[in-house]
């Protein structure tokens, strides 16, 4: 293989693993003063020297976890440079594409390294409760990412607690099942309705964040059809008798899916 296409592709096995052996190898291959140029939308930023380019590619950074499940291109020569591309797959947070250009000094070194990160196309922001979101959402616990549920209870305190029977009930409103009426949740959403959830599931890097204003709904058929929403195991607690139906109207939801990122905004 071409010498500067083997220092391109040590470079970036060293890039998109992290691990010591790969930066070893790629360390071998960069010029003392090595710059790495980081292009990501409207952001710049400079790496300047030998340590630090080579600190840049060991160990884990935050998009270590996207690059190591991108599809990479081979190293191709363009005139003096070497170019790689990668496009990656669906994920929440996580970049489009990478584009990495590489340029060498006299005697062979990588010399400079033009990183540009293609961003995801922005989401447009809704009214209403995307598809992508619901689809999360009503799967949460068949995926084991129960929903986290943060309220404020009677004495002004925060509370947090799993909640597995949380479903989309409507385009603008998410639904739980409080297994206990006379529960401190139940009871704290009737002194303050404001309630806030997390989904968050790392294997795709999706994270839904909301928040929202609730009330225990006593309409029977209300009540009866947020029963027959939720999981069979969750049926399976008892406690049609026992329980409420909490009816949650979505105010804001934000955050990043497979299927693009979610923008909702409600001011009613």
């Amino acid at each position: 293989m071409d010498h500067k296409l083997e220092a391109a592709e040590a470079y970036v096995l060293a890039m998109r693993t992290g691990e010591v052996p790969a930066t070893r190898a790629a360390a071998q291959h960069l010029a003392k003063d090595v710059v790495l140029n980081l292009t990501a939308g409207q952001r710049r930023n400079t790496i300047s020297g030998y340590d630090a380019v080579v600190d840049r590619i060991t160990g884990e950074w935050p998009n270590t976890p996207v690059f190591v499940k991108g599809f990479w291109s081979f190293a191709r020569s363009d005139g003096n440079q070497v170019k790689v591309d990668a496009t990656f797959p669906p994920m929440g947070a996580a970049p489009a594409a990478v584009h990495l250009t590489f340029s060498f000094d006299s005697t062979g070194k990588i010399n400079v390294i033009d990183q540009e990160t293609v961003p995801q196309t922005p989401a447009e922001p809704t009214e209403t409760i995307p598809e992508s979101a619901r689809g999360l959402i009503n799967g949460a616990l068949r995926n084991n990412t129960p929903m986290s549920v943060a309220y404020v209870d009677e004495d002004g305190k925060p509370n947090l607690s799993l909640r597995g029977s949380v479903q989309v009930y409507s385009p603008t409103q998410l639904s739980i099942w409080v297994r206990n009426s006379s529960s401190g949740m139940a009871r704290a959403i009737a002194k303050n309705p404001n309630i806030a959830l997390l989904y968050r599931d790392s294997a795709t890097r999706s994270t839904l964040v909301v928040q929202g204003v609730g009330h225990i709904e006593t309409d029977p058929a209300i009540r009866d059809r947020v029963w027959d929403m939720i999981q069979d195991v969750e049926q399976k607690h008892e406690t049609r008798e026992s329980g409420c139906a909490l009816i949650i109207d979505v105010t804001r939801m934000q955050g990043g899916t497979p299927r693009g990122g979610v923008r909702m905004q409600r001011n009613s």
